[in-house]
């Protein structure tokens, strides 16, 4: 077991954000109160989160544990849909079903062929498995879709000009989909190069503290770390896939919500 922290203590890192707030406003980072929110939401955030994750890994039920996932799915989606505000009932459910298209595979991997777990829905692997993988692929998603409705702002004349050659509407949007998807798992790419060298990631870190042995948690690193690739690549792939089935038609660019790119 990890040594508890007391919680007092945590306001020692608070002195070292004082020196950096000075030099922001020197610089004129007009950044200083959106990072002192972003602080305050992490504080409250994961407060609320360390009181209910008790209780939901004492109960360790399979509905709790189920219903949980699908909020923190439903949370990923809604962070998505809002990052890149297309306000469409189709999209938001084409954002859901890749999100959780690769979750439930990786999860399906980890319970079943590497852990072997009985009970499936444990909660201790459930649940912070699932938390790492989301936020990874929230991530990734947002970088993909961005990427793709810039470029294809700025190229749709490269895209209307395929089309006209005799491309197929696939054909015409595969260097976008490419390029989009492609700059999406870069940082996953790079992540995976340097870890161990340069860096210790999280999960083996928290395991080292929490008593496992180090050839463990590097066990398990290796396995999150291509888990995360997995769902980072797969999600931002299918999105694309899914936006190009439902919004693009002939030669209308993303006919459903033009009016946002």
């Amino acid at each position: 077991m990890a040594q508890d922290i007391f919680l007092p203590n945590l306001l020692y890192f608070g002195f070292f954000l004082i020196p950096i707030f000075f030099i922001m406003n020197y610089l004129e980072i007009h950044q200083i109160s959106k990072v002192m929110k972003s602080l305050s939401r992490m504080f409250i955030q994961l407060m609320l989160v360390g009181g209910y994750l008790h209780y939901i890994l004492v109960l360790n039920n399979p509905f709790i544990n189920i219903a949980y996932l699908i909020f923190m799915s439903s949370a990923a989606t809604i962070t998505v849909v809002r990052d890149v505000k297309i306000h469409n009932i189709k999209f938001f459910l084409t954002t859901a079903l890749a999100i959780i298209t690769p979750l439930i595979l990786n999860l399906t991997l980890f319970s079943v062929l590497l852990l072997k777990l009985e009970d499936k829905f444990n909660a201790m692997y459930l649940i912070p498995l699932s938390g790492m993988i989301l936020g990874n692929t929230v991530n990734g998603m947002i970088i993909t879709i961005n990427d793709f409705l810039k470029s294809m702002r700025v190229n749709e004349e490269s895209y209307l000009l395929s089309l006209s050659f005799g491309a197929t509407k696939f054909e015409a949007l595969k260097p976008f989909v490419s390029s989009a998807v492609s700059l999406a798992f870069k940082p996953s790419v790079a992540n995976m190069g340097n870890v161990g060298l340069v860096s210790l990631p999280g999960m083996m870190t928290g395991q080292i503290l929490g008593g496992s042995l180090p050839i463990v948690a590097i066990k398990y690193q290796i396995a999150i770390m291509t888990a995360l690739f997995v769902s980072r690549f797969l999600s931002s792939f299918l999105l694309m896939i899914f936006c190009s089935i439902q919004f693009f038609n002939g030669y209308s660019l993303f006919t459903q919500n033009k009016k946002h790119i």
